[in-house]
């Protein structure tokens, strides 16, 4: 610790921004390994970033991997790689965060994190919305320990680099309250796109695996009321069966689905929305236009390649 400090941090608290920095490098690590399989410089800095959060004593050992993880990515030879290298240094270097009221710390605590976006966005071609993705798991993942470590720092400032642009953004998803959510006063009808076989008057609820990303248990059911979108959401649905759309009414209050109106399509052209209560199944229609096989195609590959590196685009 240095001789002057503005507050207390306690070594418990590092071991928790460490850990924070180290999970959200994790992540885009695949770009730099991919890049330079023969280089262990990042992957050693990972290590060393978690050695020291699961209780090891701060050492020479995360400095030192720090300052190779970043040279790494000076020597790396694409973008994407160079910024999942120095995400993984930012990831060692966060056990030196001091206790100085400067926000210049800020990068030890979100450093990480905003490399990845930087990483995962430059892999993408450059695509805004993938930072966005990444940067919304990182402000998620974020405890309420870390949370308490971060306020005690000023925001991040304004400023014209990308990086900058970045942290500034994750500065106010971690800080700034939510939005409120929009009332949805779309008249429908409304649409449902799956590979289930059901019948009118069923129920279909949240808390099932989804059929997308992860699989994971979602707390939404997802609805649209375009009619373009809900045979695209059937054909990238998981299942043995066929394709199927129905049209459902929704039996609760309808949200915009977050996935594509606070990222890729504001103001929500699309349609799209997702509740928190069943959907009753009016019927199942045929005869919709099956989208064309080279989109189906072309954001099947997407949404793995963004699987890869842990983004849940679609849920």
């Amino acid at each position: 610790m240095p001789a002057t400090t503005d507050f207390e941090l306690t070594l418990e608290e590092l071991r928790a921004v460490t850990r924070y920095a180290a999970d959200c490098a994790q992540q885009t690590l695949i770009l730099v390994a991919k890049a330079c399989p023969q280089d262990p410089r990042p992957a050693a800095a990972l290590e060393a970033a978690r050695v020291f959060a699961d209780g090891a004593p701060r050492s020479r050992l995360q400095r030192t991997a720090a300052v190779a993880a970043n040279r790494a990515g000076r020597e790396a030879p694409s973008e994407a790689a160079r910024h999942a290298a120095y995400a993984a240094g930012s990831a060692a270097a966060a056990a030196y965060l001091h206790p100085l009221a400067k926000h210049t710390q800020l990068g030890h605590i979100l450093g990480a994190a905003v490399h990845a976006a930087r990483a995962a966005e430059s892999s993408r071609g450059g695509d805004p919305v993938v930072a966005e993705y990444v940067l919304d798991a990182a402000a998620k993942r974020m405890t309420p320990q870390v949370r308490g470590v971060l306020d005690r720092y000023p925001r991040a400032p304004d400023g014209r680099s990308r990086q900058a642009q970045l942290l500034r953004r994750l500065d106010q998803l971690l800080r700034d309250p939510a939005p409120p959510t929009r009332v949805v006063d779309d008249p429908g009808p409304f649409f449902h796109g799956t590979r289930a076989d059901v019948r009118p008057g069923d129920l279909l609820s949240p808390g099932h695996r989804s059929n997308y990303g992860s699989g994971r248990a979602m707390r939404h059911i997802y609805v649209t009321a375009s009619s373009e979108g809900a045979p695209l959401a059937a054909e990238l649905a998981r299942g043995d069966g066929p394709p199927r759309v129905y049209r459902v009414q929704p039996l609760g209050t309808l949200e915009d689905d977050p996935n594509v109106t606070d990222k890729r399509f504001p103001g929500n052209p699309t349609r799209s929305y997702r509740t928190l209560e069943p959907l009753r199944v009016l019927e199942e229609v045929h005869g919709w236009t099956t989208p064309p096989a080279e989109l189906v195609a072309r954001l099947r590959a997407g949404l793995g390649g963004l699987a890869e590196l842990g983004i849940e685009a679609m849920d």
